[in-house]
Parts: structure tokens; sequence; C-alpha cells
């Protein structure tokens, strides 16, 4: 494990005490909320409240929404073949899934295709659209891909199908010449929150036609569909595809995970009881690291067409056989991945990559492209550096990459692409191919493109601190009170810690980490450490600064604060 930097956040003391009176809160909540660029009180309350009626801008505030409902209008008045085109991980499977039930409430019959990662590869594709042309398909509404493929979506004109995009990945060059194009990313789109996820497009997108068939008639006298149903997989999307979880995503996310919880759909019950997750409550960390890998496996190992059949199912034998498959998947997904990062690393250690350079690049015949980004996450966590890694397949390469803080994945890409045969992603991750000649030329061209964009102490992990606490502001009410910035994730990180000067009263191991009893003054506490080892290894009466999460802890039906411990080092001063 690298030595991490400690960072300790600043915030005006003045504005602090301004937002803490306003909304009439603790200076430290306050203080939180500023970190999370959430100083104006209006905008600390809407965070805090996540109302669907209050809190959620307009969908006609986005650019290409009033001609994508208007041509979805048109289809439904005339009974043409709708069919949504999802991309393969859970973004465009779970945002394709919401699409198909919305249409199907609304008396459609809609087509679903979500391409074969390895056969047919990201995005459009003209023998796809060949296939739901003799299908009978004249509209598809694309999820999470479209944006790029201005030349596809061409082909599927004269094929006499029209294109609605809803995609949220950075804009090309070359726009496509859709009917519609939704992406908040649109140089003319007025639409506040540029981070949604594919899947919180889609909804929007469901929001916005349910408004105008209403302005319509199209319900008489009776009821619309509550789309609230629906917030389960858009939670399951902004969660898996690390979204910022703050604005509407925020909002979609909290108010979907009570949907989970409920549990209703009998995908996401299956999905569950497959996960070993209890009916009740649901966590964005179960999501994360439960429920999400389940659903990716099936677009990495096999067909993500499964993951829309289990979610649109309304039966619960059905949702249960496709839950279990992708249980099987992800255990298999598991020991690929497990042979490509071994590989990898090996790649790595061998060449002492991690001491001389400012990249990663490694490649291989043979590794399966479903694990690649996995992968390439991994040597980032491990090494702290942009990661690219690619899988050759008879000449032919494609690749994952992953960045760091300081590095914009997508710029660095963009000044390969005369090496490249294609890419795309965003600041944090990416995607290319590229011919296995070109493979050395690119390994020295991207190296060259992070020494210039990062320094040496860019490479140096840290971990950013919001406050430094003594054990006597520690108590069960400050506990649950951090509870109101859930859900926790990418813009809205969990809130961490620290403490100097504090002394180990007891350690008791166990495995995979150590309980601790920890003194700071007159006031003990417990702390646990999972999935690290200290360094230097803890001893008792040793005196430690920490980096911590807060954490409840019940045993025995008594509830007690507890510190998780994130990082140690010895005490400063």
């Amino acid at each position: 494990m690298m030595q991490k930097r400690w960072i300790l956040k600043q915030a005006d003391q003045d504005r602090v005490s301004d937002l803490a009176q306003n909304l009439k809160i603790p200076p430290l909540l306050a203080l939180l909320l500023i970190h999370r660029g959430l100083s104006h009180p209006e905008a600390a309350r809407s965070f805090f409240s996540s109302s669907l009626r209050s809190d959620l801008p307009s969908p006609f505030l986005m650019a290409g929404m009033e001609e994508a409902v208007e041509r979805l209008v048109s289809a439904l008045r005339s009974n043409e073949k709708i069919c949504v085109w999802g991309d393969y991980d859970v973004d465009g499977t779970t945002g394709a899934a919401a699409l198909v039930s919305f249409l199907r409430e609304l008396g459609a019959d809609p087509l679903y295709y979500i391409p074969h990662r390895i056969h047919e590869g990201y995005g459009l594709n003209p023998e796809g659209l060949r296939r739901l042309k003799a299908s009978g398909a004249q509209l598809i509404v694309t999820v999470d891909c479209g944006i790029s493929n201005a030349a596809e979506v061409e082909v599927a004109r004269q094929l006499g199908i029209d294109i609605v995009i809803v995609d949220h990945h950075e804009l090309p060059e070359k726009m496509p010449s859709a009917a519609a194009v939704i992406n908040p990313h649109r140089h003319d789109c007025a639409f506040p929150d540029k981070g949604l996820s594919a899947a919180g497009l889609a909804f929007y997108l469901i929001i916005g036609l349910r408004a105008k068939l209403r302005e319509l008639g199209w319900f008489g006298t009776g009821s619309a569909p509550d789309i609230r149903a629906l917030l389960d997989i858009v939670a399951l999307a902004a969660i898996a595809d690390m979204v910022p979880l703050k604005g509407v995503n925020r909002v979609l996310t909290r108010r979907g995970l009570g949907e989970l919880g409920g549990a209703l759909r009998p995908g996401i019950r299956a999905l569950k009881q497959v996960a070993g997750i209890p009916q009740g409550s649901v966590g964005a960390g179960q999501v994360a690291f439960r429920l999400s890998p389940r659903i990716n496996a099936a677009g990495r190992m096999d067909a993500g067409l499964k993951v829309v059949e289990m979610l649109t199912t309304d039966s619960h034998e059905v949702a249960l056989r496709i839950a279990q498959e992708l249980d099987e998947h992800n255990r298999a997904r598991q020991e690929v991945e497990s042979w490509v990062l071994g590989e990898a690393l090996s790649q790595i250690d061998g060449e002492k990559i991690s001491k001389d350079r400012y990249s990663m690049v490694v490649a291989s015949e043979g590794w399966h492209p479903g694990v690649l980004g996995i992968v390439a996450s991994r040597i980032v966590e491990r090494y702290h550096r942009p990661a690219v890694v690619i899988g050759f397949d008879q000449g032919r390469g494609k690749g994952s990459a992953r960045s760091i803080r300081g590095f914009h994945m997508v710029d660095g890409l963009k000044k390969c692409a005369e090496l490249l045969e294609g890419f795309g992603g965003h600041e944090f991750a990416g995607g290319l191919t590229i011919k296995k000649d070109k493979w050395p030329l690119f390994c020295e061209r991207f190296e060259e493109i992070a020494r210039a964009a990062l320094s040496s102490e860019d490479l140096v992990p840290f971990i950013e601190v919001d406050a430094e606490l003594s054990f006597s502001e520690i108590d069960m009410p400050l506990v649950r009170k951090l509870r109101d910035f859930e859900p926790f994730g990418i813009g809205n990180p969990e809130p961490l810690f620290m403490t100097g000067g504090v002394e180990v009263a007891e350690i008791r191991e166990f495995n995979g980490g150590c309980r601790l009893r920890v003194r700071q003054a007159n006031r003990t506490l417990g702390a646990v450490i999972f999935g690290f080892a200290p360094d230097p290894p803890l001893e008792k009466s040793a005196k430690l600064d920490l980096v911590y999460r807060l954490n409840e802890n019940e045993w025995n039906g008594t509830s007690a604060a507890e510190l998780r411990v994130v990082d140690t080092r010895p005490a400063r001063g």
C-alpha cells in the first residue's frame, strides 16, 4: 500500500458560521456542506430535502427533449414499432429497462436490443440496425450510446429508421443527424445539471413524455403511470456508473434506494436474493459491491440482454432464473479478472514501471475484454497512475483506461488519436481500439502526455479530510446527523475526520482486520480497521494520528460511536 498524503480541507469560517446560523445546524455540518460546494442556504436545503416535486428541474430545459418527446408521441399515436437500444453495462441496461417498462405501461409493445460486448462492441452497429429493420422497428431510442455513431445513424436513416439519442458521453467533433439528441453536454443545453447518468436521462425522457401525454389527454379520466416505481433501477445506474451523487442524481438515487428497499419489482427481489441482501433498506454500498457487479457481469461475460429481461418481467420464476445466471457470470468474471490482473501486475513489477513511469500501459493476447476496465481500476488503486489495459485478438486490441485527478483521460487519448482506431469516455475513464503494431508507439506517446500533465506529487495518493475532531466532540447524535448526507458516492463522499495523538489502549485481531480501543485525553472509543495493514504495525500504547469515518456500532441492544479507520501514521507532535 502506497503511503498517502493527508490533506485537511479548508473553508472560510465566516461562511461556515453564516450557513450554520441560517440553517440552524451545528457548524461541523455546515462545514461539510461547504466542502461539497453547498454554501448557499437554498442549495443546502435542497440537498437535505431531495423532493421529486420541488428539487427536480423541468425536463424541457434539456436541449433535444421537446423533439424527442414529439417523435415518441407520434410513434405511439401511429402504433409504430419502437425499439430501445441500450449499452451493455449497468447504466445502459437499467436505463433501457426503465424506458421499456414505461412504454409498456402506455400500451406499446417495444423491442429492446443490447449489443454483445465481444461480438458487436459498443454503440450502434449496421448489422444490428438491419436486424431491427427486419423486425419492423421504425424508431430506435438509444440509452448510454449513440452520440459517437454519426455513420451508423446515417445507415439507420437510409433504412427508414429514426433515431432518438439519449447519451451522457462527451460530444464528438461530428454530431449525428438524429431525430433528437438528448445530451446535457450539448452547448445549447440549458439544463443546470450536467452529471446525470444515462439511466437518469432516460428517466427524464419518461418525465417529459408523461407530461406531454397528460397535456394531450392521453390518460383520459384515469391517472398517469406512477413513474416513482422506476427509480429503483435508476438508482442502480447512478451508483454503478459512479456519476456525482449530488443535484438531480442525488434526488433520484435517494428516492430510488427507498424503492430498492421495498423490492416490489421481481427482478430486484431476485437479484437481492442471490446477492444475499435481506429484504429491507438497501445502502449505496450494497448496490455498488453486491448488486451492480452481478448486473455488469452479464454484459462482461455473456449478454446484457438478460438484464433488461430480468428487470422488466412480471414473473418471479423468470427473474430468479436470470438472477442466478448473473450470479454465475459474476463468479466467472471474478476468476477471469483475477487471472488478467495477475498477468498485468507481473508485467508491471517485472519492468519496474511504478518507480520510473508516469503511466501504466499493459497488454497481452487473449485478455477478456469484459474485465479490462476493472483491471485498469485495480492498477490505478495500487500505483496511482493513469492506466490502460489492452487485450489483443488477431492483431486488433480493445482497451480500457482509468485515470487519476490531474489527468483527463479522454484529452490524453485525443493526443494519441492518430495511433488509435477509435476512443471515447470521460475524464476518469475511457475505452479505445488499437492495432497491435501501433501499441509500442502508443506506450511511448501516452507516457509523454502523462509526464507533461502530471507532477511527481500528483503520483502520490492522497486523502482529503473534512475536519479535525477531538474525541470529546464525537457522540451518537453526531453519527446520526451524518446519515442525512447519505447516499455517499462520487461528488458526495462519506465524511472523513482525523484525530491526532491517539493512544492505542487495546488491540484484538480478527480475520481481515483488527478492533481497537483508542484513547485521547479522558475519552476512549472503539475503532475497527478492515482491509489494510497499518505501517508501522500497531502496538499497545503506541501514539498515532488517525483518519476515519464515523459509524454506529450496535451490540447487545446498545449503540456507540465507532471509528472506521482508513489510514494511520505515527503521531506528529
